[in-house]
């Protein structure tokens, strides 16, 4: 079977099924489409429509190929793990502007999504911490972009083997420790500075989803209560009390934000 031929019978998106020949193949979509009159072996085919099969019953195409882009860089991911979006490179620019110069405040990333910034203490941190780190891409980015150590929590034992093999895959394993546990709690004991950078879940309850991420994606890491906040005000408040916490950048809906806002 042609390249062209199995794109024309896939029944998905163009777009899907470039990216599935292009990862199949180990090339460029750029290459895919310009070679649509290359063979595939009789594997490849198999391959290919299996996964094709997958992409039609509305599976994510990250967990089909187990890797998503995030700030420039793949990362491993499965159900497990929330996949990684756009926003949350926002996420990190916004925490990079905090740590770089001192940049605070609301910082709108995507459509009704913000990142609030703000300080209790006028200390520098001496380590980054992630809660609800899923794939780890968060810490480990930043232990990339800033250079400096974090702490990685989960409640899931399954996320932080997903998160251990992408800082070991990136090179940062030494500088990043992964602990199971819920909000702060694996910091009680704690006595030096630290600054957290979470994205937790923030979704209302019982909000219709796109199929995709609803019948797939880890609930925990998604939904957060009736109104979204049933995780988020609760971090929020134990990183306020914290006596090292120094502050925080979150990303939540803009209106969460506008309601922390009102207790800072």
């Amino acid at each position: 079977m042609r390249i062209k031929d199995a794109l024309r019978q896939s029944g998905l998106s163009s777009l899907d099924a470039e990216v599935l020949v292009a990862a199949l193949l180990q090339k460029e979509r750029s290459w895919v489409l310009a070679q649509t009159d290359t063979d595939l072996t009789n594997e490849q085919s198999s391959l290919f429509q299996a996964c094709c099969t997958r992409r039609r019953k509305h599976e994510p195409l990250a967990y089909i190929l187990r890797q998503k882009e995030f700030y420039g860089r793949r990362f491993s991911v499965n159900p497990h793990v929330l996949i990684p979006r756009p926003a949350t490179e926002g996420l990190i620019d916004a925490a990079c502007a905090f740590l770089t110069e001192g940049e605070q405040g609301l910082r709108e990333v995507d459509t009704h999504i913000a990142v609030l910034v703000h300080t209790w203490r006028n200390e520098s941190p001496d380590f980054l911490v992630d809660v609800g780190t899923g794939s780890g891409c968060i810490a480990i980015t930043l232990a990339l972009e800033t250079g400096r150590s974090c702490t990685a929590t989960d409640t899931s034992r399954e996320a932080l083997g997903i998160a251990r093999s992408n800082a070991q895959l990136h090179g940062v394993a030494e500088r990043i420790t992964f602990v199971q546990g819920s909000l702060l709690a694996p910091l009680t004991h704690v006595t030096a500075p630290f600054f957290l950078v979470s994205n937790p879940p923030y979704i209302p309850d019982g909000e219709k989803l796109m199929q995709d991420v609803a019948e797939y994606e880890p609930h925990q890491a998604l939904f957060g209560g009736h109104d979204g906040m049933g995780v988020l005000l609760p971090l929020f408040l134990e990183a306020k009390q914290h006596p090292f916490c120094v502050g925080c950048a979150l990303e939540c809906r803009s209106g969460q934000a506008q309601k922390l806002m009102q207790i800072l």
